[in-house]
């Protein structure tokens, strides 16, 4: 079968090639339908052997802590994770301030040390269930103002053994 592109007008003789109404090129009619597929009847099986039983819920748990027994299906019981990065920062900085002393570290990385430790800290305590590590920014805190206090050290006694000279 064949049909004109423009009028849509279908002819079913193959050998005509162009529209009679307005001599448009014919084009084969494309069968858009898929094809049927007949399958067999199904197998019969032991109905009686796979039924499930009528649905029970669950047993509910008897030691259920106080906070989790009203909880809906499908909320979330994770807790968000905590913020442990100015603790961090402040450890690595005063561990690396104690590392580079000789090379006046202990100015340039102490004094950091000692600023963002004490800013972890402070988070910790106001909303700890937000922040975290307050003892790694204690940590920080103090091997930061360790190595701030013997960089000074170091400082005025090379200051005074090139007074003596």
């Amino acid at each position: 079968m064949k049909v004109c592109p423009k009028c849509n007008q279908t002819y079913t003789d193959e050998n005509l090639n162009f529209c009679l109404n307005d001599g448009e090129f014919l084009m084969q009619k494309a069968d858009d339908a898929p094809p049927t597929i007949l399958m067999n009847e199904p197998r019969v099986t032991n109905q009686t052997k796979w039924q499930t039983p009528p649905y029970q819920p669950p047993a509910t748990w008897q030691n259920q802590p106080q906070g989790m027994q009203n909880q809906q299906f499908g909320s979330s019981l994770m807790v968000n994770k905590q913020d442990q990065t100015l603790p961090i920062v402040s450890l690595v900085l005063g561990v690396l301030s104690w590392i580079l002393i000789c090379c006046y570290g202990g100015f340039w990385l102490g004094i950091p040390a000692v600023i963002v430790g004490y800013l972890g800290m402070v988070n910790a305590d106001k909303n700890p269930n937000r922040y975290t590590g307050k003892g790694m920014a204690i940590a920080g805190m103090i091997i930061g103002g360790v190595s701030l206090l013997a960089a000074i050290v170091i400082l005025i006694l090379g200051v005074i053994g090139n007074l003596g000279r």
